[in-house]
């Protein structure tokens, strides 16, 4: 309705980079307690998946050096249970092995992971019972190329229905009474009228009103609608005001 010059900004804050990670497509990793990244993969070599979760404070990993079967305790947790149960292991957002002794990290291979996960405390509710003994979310490099072909896959489209859609109201100025008629304060609108249920008669016509703004100038009038079989109907006309 009304322009107000603001005087200069100067913003001095870095701009924050936005970073695609291949982990948060599962929702739940956004809320873990530690993530180590494939850099830190990359940095150390090490040959086993429970090496890595030494790194983390408050987890205890063991690997047998025979069967090279890992036993994983995550301190801090409050444990119910009579006997030891070894943490939810997920892969790529599916749960992996079993409820044996062993979570079965021997079994995943480092050079696929891309990163790992760890839950410990409170932010393993949201597995329920399963995080009892805390949560481990391994994303492999598999799932990362796979969202990035799904990104640069000019073929696919994602599309997201807006679903129920509450009718908005456009504003209009009503001058019914003479204050409002007189008011000195400009009426600067540039979009001056919309109205989505124009209804036509049986002799096809339908009539509406507006007020425009207060200065001289050319509107454009669109008329869009649809006809009784389907048909798009879409017409547009200038009006000129001096």
């Amino acid at each position: 309705m009304r322009m107000i010059q603001l005087e200069e900004v100067e913003v001095t804050a870095p701009r924050i980079e936005k970073k695609e990670e291949a982990r948060l497509q599962f929702w739940a990793n956004a809320k873990s307690d530690a993530t180590i990244r494939r850099d830190v993969i990359e940095k150390h070599s090490f040959c086993h998946v429970a090496d890595y979760l030494r790194l983390i404070p408050g987890v205890d990993a063991k690997v047998q050096p025979m069967s090279g079967e890992a036993r994983i305790e995550i301190r801090g947790l409050i444990h119910v249970q009579p006997k030891y149960i070894p943490p939810l292991i997920i892969v790529d957002g599916v749960p992996f092995g079993g409820e044996s002794d062993s979570p079965g990290l021997e079994d995943i291979p480092v050079d696929i992971i891309e990163s790992i996960d760890v839950f410990k405390g409170p932010s393993t509710a949201v597995f329920g019972a399963r995080g009892g003994s805390g949560v481990i979310s391994i994303t492999t490099r598999r799932a990362r190329e796979e969202r990035s072909e799904e990104k640069n896959d000019l073929s696919n489209i994602s599309y997201k229905p807006l679903g129920y859609q509450k009718p908005a109201e456009f504003y209009s100025p009503k001058y019914e009474t003479l204050e409002s008629r007189q008011m000195t304060v400009p009426d600067y609108r540039t979009t001056i009228y919309w109205k989505p249920d124009v209804v036509i008669s049986n002799d096809g016509k339908a009539s509406f009103e507006f007020y425009t703004a207060d200065f001289p100038t050319t509107y454009s009038v669109v008329i869009e609608g649809l006809t009784a079989d389907g048909k798009i109907v879409r017409q547009v006309e200038k009006i000129k005001v001096k």
